[in-house]
């Protein structure tokens, strides 16, 4: 079979046709967006949308795959290299697509930086995984060099689900680099975010300690160039203190409200100064909706607050998720608003910096917690609790570690 006949043939039966080239966005194939045509003795495959053209010569076909077809094609001027075809309906091509427009932001990620960073060299750009460094291919990542001197950088593209993992992957990339650049200075981390899609990470950018990193956030659109986030327009918190409710009575299913009715009625384990009772879940409340991590306020015998967080699996976004959550308890705390709102009755609540708790089992704190506890600021006042492996059954502490020091 003729490659123009594979091509249409597979064109027929595709339900949601791409193109993919290395470095460009996805090409959607719908009627009136590409042409195959024969010019002389050259096959031509022509694809547009609103903002972009593409013609390749056709040289053959390469690997024909259920819902996949390489082309090997020339570019011009004689240039040669492949374009998939994909069927973007079957679940098979769905990573082919993600990692096409992975590829595609690097490029888009390599022009912000070749323009925010004027003299400086990209030594390094990447997309891809290192799972042996906790490094994700979500977010494209940098090292820039000029000189002794050194910055780390990460992009999360637009159609990235959560771009506020880009700071926690960018402070394990960060500390990758300064381990394996012992020559350079890495001295800061610049972050490239879609605009409008920020705030997150905005908020949380004031509690990484200047001292142990710099930092500079980048707003990129569709329609504009980046630019750079004044930190004085980093934003308000979205936060609000609701009536006080204790606590659920009862545990769900899940491992996180497992944990959460076990820790509930053992604070003790946690600290042997916090009180019993009562305990508040969820206070304050996100205005931004529902969060993966349980939280718990309680309070201890000399009227601070602290700040419990449980999970009961190892995620690197732990520490970033407890600061979310901490920078509001102490927000209200420092305006006295838990009292007027009726939180804690009877107990003179103090106004300092609430405490914080990181409590999961001993083995599920991920091996990058430490890593990310040494960014933070040392106003936030943090201790890692790990629990023996029948927390299910009981709560025993195996583990108590102050801050980012490693558990004796």
């Amino acid at each position: 079979m003729r490659p123009e006949e594979v091509i249409q043939q597979f064109l027929a039966s595709s339900a949601q046709p791409l193109l993919l080239e290395p470095g460009e966005e996805p090409y959607p194939l719908e009627p009136g967006s590409f042409a195959l045509d024969w010019h002389g003795t050259r096959l031509l495959f022509q694809v547009w949308d609103e903002r972009r053209n593409l013609v390749r010569r056709v040289l053959g076909v390469e690997q024909e795959r259920p819902g996949r077809l390489t082309l090997a094609v020339e570019r011009f001027p004689r240039r040669t290299g492949t374009v998939e075809l994909v069927d973007s309906a079957r679940p098979a091509a769905r990573a082919a697509t993600r990692r096409s427009a992975r590829h595609s932001f690097r490029e888009e990620f390599r022009r912000y930086l070749g323009r925010q960073f004027p003299g400086w060299r990209i030594a390094e750009l990447s997309t891809e995984p290192d799972l042996e460094h906790s490094l994700s291919p979500a977010y494209s990542r940098a090292f820039l060099k000029q000189g002794g001197l050194g910055w780390a950088a990460i992009g999360a593209p637009i159609g990235e689900s959560s771009p506020a993992g880009a700071l926690s992957f960018g402070l394990i990339w960060t500390d990758y680099l300064r381990r394996r650049e012992r020559r350079v200075t890495v001295e800061g981390l610049a972050l490239f975010l879609p605009a409008g899609r920020h705030r997150a990470t905005a908020l949380r950018l004031p509690w990484i300690h200047p001292r142990a990193l710099k930092t500079a956030l980048f707003l990129y659109s569709d329609d504009a160039q980046e630019e750079l986030l004044d930190p004085r327009d980093y934003g308000n918190l979205d936060t609000r203190l609701d009536v006080p409710r204790p606590a659920a009575g009862t545990a769900g299913d899940k491992p996180e409200q497992i944990l959460e009715a076990r820790i509930r009625h053992n604070l003790g384990v946690v600290h042997p100064t916090l009180l019993d009772a009562p305990v508040y879940g969820q206070a304050p409340t996100f205005a931004a909706g529902e969060r993966d991590v349980m939280d718990l306020l309680a309070c201890d015998r000399y009227g601070r607050l602290a700040v419990v967080e449980l999970k009961a699996s190892a995620d690197p976004h732990l520490p970033l998720q407890a600061l979310d959550y901490w920078m509001r308890v102490r927000w209200h705390a420092a305006r006295n608003e838990f009292a007027a709102r009726g939180y804690f009755p009877g107990v003179p609540l103090a106004a300092d910096p609430p405490r914080l708790f990181l409590v999961a089992p001993a083995l599920e704190f991920h091996p990058t917690t430490e890593t990310m506890l040494r960014f933070l600021a040392p106003e936030i006042e943090v201790e890692r609790v790990g629990l023996a492996v029948e927390w299910k059954q009981r709560p025993r502490v195996v583990f108590r570690a102050q801050g980012a020091e490693r558990p004796a």
